[in-house]
């Protein structure tokens, strides 16, 4: 993998994978998509869906949600965090817009509506089918946008800043698609090879140079030792075996009488 990545290149397989791909909450309008982003914030989308059939039965725009005080909503919040607060936002919203052609299609807008930040915004606005003015960074873009290598930051709003700086506008859009490789494949426990990223992953490239080392053969120290070259041993000399040598007595000369 190269050192430097060009993103604006290498996300581009991401984009065209999930470009123009739903999102998962279930709404029918941006009336809905509205109500159900302010909801599913610190809840999850399949909550928010499973409410959402009788709440829209019942305030079917934001005419009709207008009518209903803050704490005629809670019976229609069952299984949603923090249900109070957001039940004081939409009551609000609805009685400060009145209608549904009111509601604002713009970044700055939209953030000016309780209980809906730029995260909230790009989602209405992307599903509202407007260009984006920012790039969606949920809890699954903070899992993913570091995982890639494309940031460093863990902080939402940096991550969002440093991509609007590297992506062009018209790639915008890969943070939900981003999301949706973090919901998908780039989960906690990643599918790694099934990911049509990990040839400029920085995580892919990192645990696969990890398995590489622990696989290789560990060389113990006598292994290192045999493997170094040694002189050749200068062959030994082998002793002539010793012969004891016997001495020759010289024979006895006989002895001679004197003559007297």
């Amino acid at each position: 993998m190269p050192t430097r990545i060009n993103w604006a290149e290498a996300i581009r397989p991401l984009l065209h994978k999930y470009r123009n791909k739903k999102h998962p909450l279930d709404y029918q309008n941006v009336y809905q998509l509205l109500v159900m982003v302010v909801l599913s914030a610190q809840s999850t989308d399949d909550a928010v869906n499973k409410i959402a059939p009788r709440l829209f039965d019942t305030f079917p725009d934001l005419a009709t949600l207008a009518q209903a005080s803050p704490e005629g909503l809670w019976p229609y919040f069952a299984g949603i965090r923090n249900f109070a607060h957001k039940a004081k936002w939409l009551s609000d919203i609805a009685r400060q817009l009145g209608s549904d052609d009111k509601i604002p299609l713009t970044m700055d807008g939209l953030v000016k509506l309780p209980g809906i930040g730029r995260k909230s915004a790009s989602v209405i606005l992307r599903g509202a089918g407007q260009e984006p003015e920012g790039i969606i960074v949920d809890i699954h873009v903070i899992r993913v946008a570091p995982r890639l290598g494309i940031t460093k930051e863990e902080d939402p709003k940096k991550i969002e800043e440093g991509m609007m700086k590297i992506l062009p506008r018209d790639e915008w859009d890969a943070g939900m698609a981003m999301s949706f490789l973090g919901r998908e494949i780039c989960r906690p426990k990643p599918l790694c090879e099934e990911c049509l990223m990990n040839g400029v992953c920085a995580y892919y490239a990192k645990a696969a140079g990890a398995a590489a080392r622990s696989a290789a053969p560990k060389k113990t120290a006598g292994s290192r030792k045999t493997a170094q070259k040694s002189p050749a041993a200068k062959p030994k000399k082998t002793a002539k075996p010793k012969t004891k040598s016997k001495k020759v007595s010289k024979a006895a000369k006989p002895k001679t009488k004197k003559a007297t």
